[in-house]
């Protein structure tokens, strides 16, 4: 799927039951509620967890100090006995370490990472590397039956997980700029790809597509941040928009102010661009790997199928 002069994407070994997966917070601080039901979904797909040491601590907004959190993620990556680490929420406070962790140097043994909103900080240092990451939900949040047929199918089988399924039942996504899109899955959270404009972890996205999602922001600072990332360049040579939710907007805001915010946005790239796809702040959340190769099909109703496998 890659054309001879494109560097490969450097996948980790697939999850199994049984594997050990590093359950670490470098943003926010959890409720102890949140870290049982990690720990039960955990137990529920056969994965044994290692909480890490600063997962149960609090330092005002923050999960634990700078130093403490930095640790943890370090010691995951790094741990040969782990075969996956998983973020245990967002929030903030990722960004705070990534210049503490080493993410900008080659060398780390590839292995699954998920989470997703502001980790979204961790995917973009790690794809710099090559390395696969998994736009992923965190374990102490809802995981319903879509959302774990397709965290199962792109983690625990070295096969391409094909076409994604949708929700039964939820509003499908809906084409903005019709055509069809291929190229690596990159992106996340767009208040922190916007934060990452101008550091050493901002991603590539020329020939990608680009994966956009964001949560309790009004239309005004969607475009800002889209802004942003235009006058930065990472809006150039994209090969399509494959846009998930824009959740907790405020009440009193017309929902067709962000969708035609974002249609311009397609329209003005001259790309296929699909709104309303299962990511981000939602129960139901694709588990997306950032650096394998998909197709985008802007067609009406718009589909996500990932072409590559994401492990191996």
């Amino acid at each position: 799927m890659h054309s001879s002069g494109d560097p490969q994407p450097i996948r980790p070994p697939r999850l199994f039951p049984g594997a050990r997966v590093a359950l670490v917070a470098p943003a926010g601080p959890l409720a102890e509620e949140r870290v049982a039901r990690s720990l039960e979904l955990c137990a529920r797909l056969e994965l044994e967890p290692r909480l890490g040491a600063a997962a149960r601590a609090r330092h005002g907004y923050l999960a634990g100090t700078d130093e403490a959190r930095a640790a943890d993620l370090v010691a995951a990556l790094r741990d040969e006995d782990v075969d996956a680490v998983w973020a245990l929420r967002g929030g903030y406070g990722t960004m705070r370490i990534l210049d503490r962790c080493g993410l900008e140097s080659a060398g780390l043994r590839p292995r699954v990472f998920l989470g997703f909103s502001d980790n979204t900080a961790v995917h973009a240092a790690l794809g710099r590397q090559g390395l696969v990451s998994f736009h992923s939900p965190h374990p102490g949040g809802a995981f319903p039956p879509t959302t774990e047929e397709v965290f199962r199918r792109v983690l625990f089988t070295a096969d391409a997980a094909g076409a994604l399924p949708l929700p039964p039942g939820a509003a499908p996504p809906r084409t903005l700029v019709p055509g069809v899109a291929e190229g690596p899955l990159v992106g996340g959270n767009l208040a922190l790809l916007a934060a990452l404009c101008g550091t050493p972890f901002a991603p590539r996205t020329a020939g990608a597509i680009l994966v956009i999602e964001d949560v309790g922001e009004p239309a005004y600072r969607v475009d800002r941040g889209l802004t942003q990332l235009r006058l930065a360049g990472l809006l150039e040579g994209v090969a399509g928009l494959a846009l998930g939710r824009f959740t907790e907007s405020p009440a009193d805001e017309p929902p067709e102010l962000l969708e035609e915010l974002l249609g311009q946005t397609a329209r003005d790239l001259g790309v296929p661009a699909v709104v309303g796809l299962p990511v981000g702040h939602v129960d139901e959340n694709w588990t997306l790997p950032l650096g394998v190769r998909a197709r985008l099909a802007a067609d009406g109703a718009g589909s996500l199928t990932l072409l590559e496998p994401a492990v191996t």
